[in-house]
């Protein structure tokens, strides 16, 4: 991830989680989510159903361990959704 992206993600709310990003999505809160590269395809398809006609842009972490590590979680992390500023 780009020290750009870092920097954001760090002043931006975000939710963790396949439920949590689900739910924003219906809501249409998300603006950008990052994506653990081990995480099975099928798990995702609920969220590229939900994302596939919305501009949406999607950034892959390295493993869902560094990416729950990054957000600060002692758990793996499979996706995390950065929110809408409004």
């Amino acid at each position: 991830m780009s020290n750009e992206k870092v920097a954001r993600f760090n002043k931006q709310h975000y939710v963790v989680g396949l439920k949590e990003t689900l739910k924003a999505l219906n809501r249409d809160q998300v603006a950008s989510l990052i994506i653990a590269q081990d995480v099975e395809v099928h798990l995702l398809a609920r969220v590229f159903s939900l994302i596939n006609h919305k501009n949406i842009p999607i950034t892959y972490f390295q493993s869902k361990h560094a990416l729950g590590s990054y957000v600060g979680i002692n758990v793996n992390a499979t996706i995390v959704a950065l929110l809408n500023e409004n």
